[in-house]
């Protein structure tokens, strides 16, 4: 069997070599796959991370319909901004600090989220006032560049009192901690952002759209099958993209969840790759689609 596999990125032909089992294994497992729009919101991302301190930072709003890809591009970048120790000053450096929303607008336990996300022991019986403190000052001492919160569209399980007194807390800790806020969430987060004036007018929104047919659907398609590990040349035309597209409505998650179970559907059959034919007809697009067949 040969090992060389020009269809496939590096690292998809390196783990093309391996046996059935492994290789469904890593389809299962999350990837990173980058995409044009992707990459433009990383770079946004980078943007906000380098700008310079001053008193009312700019903040980022991204938006999209749940499973298009929001929360990993924010794993991303975490992973791309990790901590790091200072051994001159002893301190832990965490230049991305994110936390996922509670299920609503609390602020006792977002505090909470927050020690949690920096591994900060919790006093037991603490109040909000203590909580407060405790998170302002590690978060000092930890001198992040940016504060990301996911899921923003809970606040909106809150009573409009409620949403504004949270916002409240997030424009105090970026004022005090001077970074940009980045805030995650479905098309709602934009309302729920409203509640309060002053802190939504320093947002920036960057939408991530359902996927259309077209040349940015080609290209992620072309990406995507590149970093499959199937040993032979998948076959896609125009006409099955566009069915992905239409049975999926562009939704990132599943696309690849599809085009995931199609891959696995390939190895287990020894075909070793996608056809146009899979798509159109067939059993396989239904079994992937968790239709009976």
């Amino acid at each position: 069997m040969t090992t060389e596999f020009p269809h496939l990125y590096p690292g998809a032909g390196r783990r093309a070599v391996l046996g059935a089992e492994e290789r469904i294994l890593r389809i299962r497992g999350d990837r990173w796959v980058s995409y044009p729009r992707a990459e433009v919101a990383l770079a946004k991302l980078e943007t906000f991370l380098a700008f310079p301190e001053r008193t009312r930072m700019p903040n980022l709003l991204l938006v999209g319909e749940s499973g298009m890809g929001k929360t990993m591009i924010i794993e991303k970048f975490s992973r791309d901004h990790p901590s790091s120790f200072d051994d001159t000053t002893g301190r832990l450096h965490m230049p991305v600090v994110a936390v996922q929303m509670v299920s609503g607008p609390d602020e006792t336990r977002f505090y909470r989220r927050i020690l949690a996300a920096i591994g900060a022991p919790e006093p037991p019986r603490a109040t909000l006032a203590v909580l407060e403190s405790l998170t302002l000052r590690l978060l000092m001492e930890l001198r992040p560049h940016m504060l990301v919160i996911d899921e923003i569209h809970s606040l909106q399980a809150g009573t409009v009192r409620e949403q504004a007194r949270f916002l409240n807390m997030l424009r105090f800790l970026g004022n005090e901690l001077r970074v940009p806020l980045v805030c995650v969430g479905t098309a709602q987060a934009r309302n729920a952002l409203r509640t309060d004036a002053q802190l939504v007018r320093r947002f920036e929104a960057f939408a991530l759209s359902p996927w259309q047919e077209g040349a940015d659907f080609t290209g992620l398609m072309s990406t995507l099958t590149r970093s499959l590990p199937l040993r032979r040349e998948s076959d896609i035309d125009e006409k099955a993209l566009a069915r992905i597209v239409k049975v999926t409505g562009g939704i990132t998650s599943g696309i690849f969840s599809i085009m995931s179970q199609l891959a696995i559907a390939a190895i287990e059959s020894g075909e070793e790759r996608i056809l146009s034919s899979d798509i159109l007809g067939g059993d396989r697009l239904q079994a992937a689609l968790g239709d009976p067949v």
